[in-house]
């Protein structure tokens, strides 16, 4: 399924052929979203929305980080987008996703849910989501410190 990500420095409209395409080509490597025209990062992603007034908790696409680059090739593979509260927003949230890449036959990779719903992550995907996240300047170092320090106090 393309997707069309729109810049709004330029104001020009970008296509991806799906996921992968938006993960190879169309992302920097804090995993924002980039215009193919100007090179910037005031983009988003451009999903359908309902007519009228934005609704209280919309959010719009900025980015996309893959949490396991090592299961690229399984049944799924988990990734999540990087969310703002408005188009020219910073990143204030990630939505957990995942996508069957596209088989060696050549089908097409699509984006869906497990049976139980989002993707199941192992405890080392998730610490490795964190360190990217982190590493990214999505979740600061001194946010993720004292969010380690304060459960750790709380557990004891």
């Amino acid at each position: 399924m393309s997707q069309t990500i729109h810049c709004t420095s330029c104001n020009a409209d970008s296509v991806a052929r799906g996921v992968q395409d938006l993960i190879d080509r169309h992302t920097n490597e804090h995993g924002r979203f980039c215009c193919a025209r100007c090179g910037g990062t005031d983009t988003f992603l451009d999903v359908p929305r309902r007519a009228g007034a934005p609704r209280a908790g919309e959010t719009w696409p900025r980015g996309i980080v893959p949490i396991d680059t090592k299961t690229r090739d399984s049944a799924y593979a988990p990734f999540v987008f990087l969310l703002a509260d408005a188009p020219d927003g910073e990143i204030s949230g990630i939505a957990f996703k995942y996508y069957r890449p596209a088989p060696s036959n050549g089908g097409k990779a699509k984006r869906g849910n497990r049976a139980g719903g989002g993707p199941a992550l192992t405890q080392s995907q998730m610490l490795a989501l964190v360190a990217r996240l982190a590493k990214i300047g999505v979740v600061s170092r001194a946010d993720w410190r004292a969010f380690v320090h304060n459960n750790d106090a709380r557990a004891s």
